[in-house]
């Protein structure tokens, strides 16, 4: 799709028209807008999540590298004809272009290449960049602002050696680009103020809103890695419900509330070690998830807060009446043991409960609360010794 256009865009401008809408709009708009899915496969509270991400990130910037310096080697093409410049100075482009597209179907069909990155930087500062800057004007084209661009782009893609030797190179060739504009005047050729005025009026609004893209991506990275950060903070991995860390403090602003009516439920997953040993952790976590839905089912209506407390520990804070909390309850020990009977007979859960209104300090309504939950389990593993 890329390279067949290509054969006619010297001899047919009309070629190249369809040449620029092909590479230049619909393959790198395309591909930019279509979104973060290096996000979509984070696996929550994970480093190596995190460095899946961060791979991914790379790989889209160097990607997008690719159909950028496309866009770019069209485009330049195009304007070197459209000013009738020599077709000589055409040959360096088309020399980026067909070396571009070898690295992006190399990516797309055989996978990422360290070296192959490596080699195309090095081609594109240590090369390209030199010969656009002698053939644009010197010092007044635009090649020390895509140097820069060239430096923040390798300087995250690339690693180890490969990423200083191409950092040098783009410290050499800019002195060397600078040093040769002012020993060698004479060679850089001079343009015409409107070729001037043209290739500004293309390039700049160009540069800005590639350094938008950048910036934006970097934003956006930032932004949605600080958004599963404050996922991993708050809540719980496993059943989603908040952590420990984050009810306690929501537990302490209710505290310190002038009008804190309610209760704490505080249950516990009896024998829930059985079900690890007989049936796996998976069945055990999937006990958990079960249990943290059906606290969502009757208690999540938007006052009440959930949270799981630790292990096979849950604590609801519940804003209504008591006698309603106390048929809710029922109900979802009932629920929960219909659901855990067939595959754990002995497993159930014991809860204990305390008004809020009577305590002022969280350890203080916890401890009432667990005493409670604590009291009713002996009594309950009491009545099964006796019954069995």
């Amino acid at each position: 799709m890329i390279l067949f256009p290509i054969k006619v865009i010297i001899f047919q401008k009309f070629h190249l028209t369809y040449l620029w809408y092909n590479v230049i709009i619909d393959q790198p708009l395309r591909f930019v807008f279509i979104g973060n899915q290096a996000f979509t496969n984070l696996n929550q509270g994970t480093g190596r999540a995190d460095k899946m991400v961060h791979k991914d990130l790379k790989k889209q910037l160097y990607i997008k590298s690719l159909y950028v310096t496309i866009f770019f080697s069209v485009l330049a093409i195009f304007i070197n004809l459209l000013l009738s410049y020599p077709l000589l100075i055409n040959i360096k482009w088309l020399f980026l272009l067909v070396f571009t597209t070898i690295c992006l179907q190399y990516e797309r069909y055989i996978g990422l290449s360290d070296f192959l990155k490596f080699v195309f930087f090095l081609f594109v500062v240590g090369i390209i960049m030199p010969l656009s800057f002698v053939n644009a004007g010197g010092s007044q084209s635009f090649t020390f602002a895509y140097e820069f661009i060239a430096l923040i782009v390798a300087t995250y893609v690339l690693e180890g050696h490969y990423r200083n030797i191409v950092i040098a190179t783009i410290i050499i060739v800019f002195m060397g680009m600078y040093t040769y504009d002012y020993m060698f005047p004479e060679k850089i050729p001079v343009y015409d103020a409107y070729s001037l005025f043209i290739d500004r009026l293309i390039q700049i609004p160009i540069l800005m809103y590639l350094c938008f893209l950048l910036v934006r991506r970097f934003a956006d990275a930032y932004s949605q890695t600080h958004e599963q950060l404050l996922i991993h903070a708050h809540y719980d991995e496993l059943t989603g419900l908040l952590n420990r860390r984050n009810f306690r403090e929501y537990l302490q602003r209710q505290l310190d509330s002038s009008d804190h009516k309610g209760f704490l439920v505080m249950m516990d997953i009896d024998n829930f070690k059985l079900i690890n040993d007989k049936r796996g952790h998976l069945a055990g976590d999937d006990s958990l998830k079960h249990l943290g839905n059906l606290l969502k089912q009757y208690f999540d209506n938007g006052n009440n807060m959930i949270s799981r407390w630790g292990g096979d520990e849950f604590i609801v804070i519940y804003f209504g009446d008591g006698d309603r909390l106390d048929s809710i309850l029922e109900k979802l020990k009932t629920d929960f043991k219909n659901y855990i009977e067939p595959i754990e007979p002995l497993v159930d859960i014991s809860i204990g409960v305390a008004s809020l209104e009577e305590c002022k300090i969280i350890d203080d309504v916890l401890a009432k609360s667990d005493q409670i939950m604590y009291e009713k389990k002996r009594i309950k593993k009491h009545s099964q010794i006796i019954s069995s």
